[in-house]
């Protein structure tokens, strides 16, 4: 999701040296040297960004026209087919690429306070966290709000609750919780060393673990220690095959849990298999879904982080360029999906229409939207993908710029309000409240 785009400033380490008596302690991995202009730690969690809106997109689209992916099988001893077995129902698991979208926030955001930290610069990384807790709110709601009142002005109006005409934006509020994670536990061990900062998150990760916080917290305090870990050369640990293989080995373990079927898990047995499991390493009254969406996502980014590989296939331009239009990709599809491709897919299925007869006579409710032909829901969704692509970019291009200089605006507002007013000090030897009182003549 768009927690950053990569490009700014927030994205960048610097490059630093090492002597040659510390082979392991390189910022950089030199499997993964490029031009200096493209070298990013957060390169890959773009691309990764970008694969993971997709799929989302992709679960809205199965679960509004192929519902009967969701459980694993047909029935309880009835076959599956190819798309809900293990691996290939990620289709359907956007449970999973939320989970990602929240460990690569907390894997972005912590970059740069951390790497200042590592450089001593504390007043700097002090800076970088108020601005970030103050600005990341802002870049969330400003684009969402806008969004919905979009959709508000052809649908009608909500005042509190829910947002009943966007429901994708669930993932918007423990998104900015975790931000707020972030901030909140970096401004408390900025001043610490790597190793007690390490420890300390994996603290933060099990007690997040066992008071059912799955969704956000672990998902958040995993991607803040594999910030701490980037900066180490991973890939130099012995024995060096174990750590080749590794990484390729914990994505694929990542993907297979990330399968897990949030409904009917015991109808099929790898999924029964995951569910018995989940009844000893997950905590009572766990959402074990959840769970193991979480727990798959960090396997997940753990992998790409020990494999430059597969950090080097993930930099790719197409991949990056769809990290780019992660978030608006995300809140645009919804209401698009509503309105452009009802009306592409029934308004003229919907002409000449009758729905069938009950044996009184009187029309079957279950019978009042016609069923297209797979051969016209695929054309149809082919010519929607492709509008969707544009209209999100042409968002990315022109209304995102504009939601940034609302929220630099509103942040110079808040530095500026007020600054130059002059107020009454009070006496040396009076208490401030009292003192209060009397300057402000209460």
């Amino acid at each position: 999701m768009y927690m950053c785009q990569g490009s700014c400033s927030s994205c960048i380490i610097l490059l630093t040296s090492t002597t040659s008596d510390e082979p392991n302690m390189a910022v950089v991995d030199p499997a993964t040297k490029q031009s200096a202009s493209y070298i990013r730690p957060s390169s890959w969690a773009d691309g990764l960004r970008g694969i993971a809106a997709l799929f989302v997109v992709a679960s809205h689209t199965c679960l509004s026209f192929a519902t009967y992916l969701i459980p694993p099988s047909f029935s309880e001893t009835g076959k599956s087919i190819l798309f809900q077995r293990p691996f290939f129902r990620l289709v359907i698991q956007g449970q999973a690429w939320v989970a990602i979208f929240l460990v690569l926030l907390g894997f972005v955001n912590a970059l740069k306070p951390l790497q200042l930290a590592r450089r001593g610069a504390t007043a700097d990384a002090l800076a970088t966290l108020s601005t970030g807790a103050f600005r990341r709110k802002w870049r969330l709601v400003f684009p969402a709000a806008l969004m919905t009142i979009l959709t508000w002005l052809l649908l009608g109006t909500w005042l509190y609750g829910e947002n009943a005409y966007d429901q994708p934006q669930w993932a918007l509020l423990p998104l900015f919780r975790g931000s707020l994670y972030v901030f909140m536990t970096l401004l408390a061990l900025v001043h610490t060393t790597p190793l007690f900062r390490l420890c300390a998150q994996v603290v933060l990760y099990t007690y997040s673990w066992v008071t059912l916080d799955g969704t956000v917290g672990t998902n958040i305090f995993a991607g803040m220690i594999l910030a701490e870990l980037s900066f180490y050369n991973l890939t130099a640990l012995r024995p060096r095959l174990i750590f080749k293989v590794l990484p390729y080995g914990l994505v694929i373990l990542g993907l297979y849990i990330c399968s897990y079927p949030d409904q009917y898990a015991d109808q099929t047995a790898w999924s029964s298999q995951l569910a018995s499991l989940a009844e000893i390493i997950f905590p009572k009254d766990a959402n074990v879904s959840r769970y193991y969406a979480s727990l798959g996502a960090q396997m997940i980014c753990l992998g790409v982080i020990l494999s430059p590989f597969m950090r080097r296939m993930l930099s790719h331009p197409l991949l990056l360029w769809f990290g780019s239009i992660s978030f608006p990709l995300y809140l645009v599809h919804g209401p698009l999906m509503r309105s452009v491709l009802v009306y592409l897919l029934y308004l003229p299925m919907a002409i000449g229409f009758e729905p069938a007869l009950r044996a009184d006579g009187t029309p079957d409710p279950d019978s009042y939207i016609p069923t297209p032909s797979p051969f016209r829901l695929g054309v149809i969704l082919v010519i929607f993908f492709a509008f969707l692509l544009y209209v999100v970019q042409q968002w990315a291009k022109h209304i995102e710029p504009k939601m940034g200089a609302l929220t630099a605006a509103l942040d110079r507002f808040s530095r500026s309000w007020g600054k130059n007013e002059v107020w009454p000090s009070k006496r040396k030897d009076e208490m401030l409240p009292i003192a209060s009182v009397r300057e402000l003549n209460i």
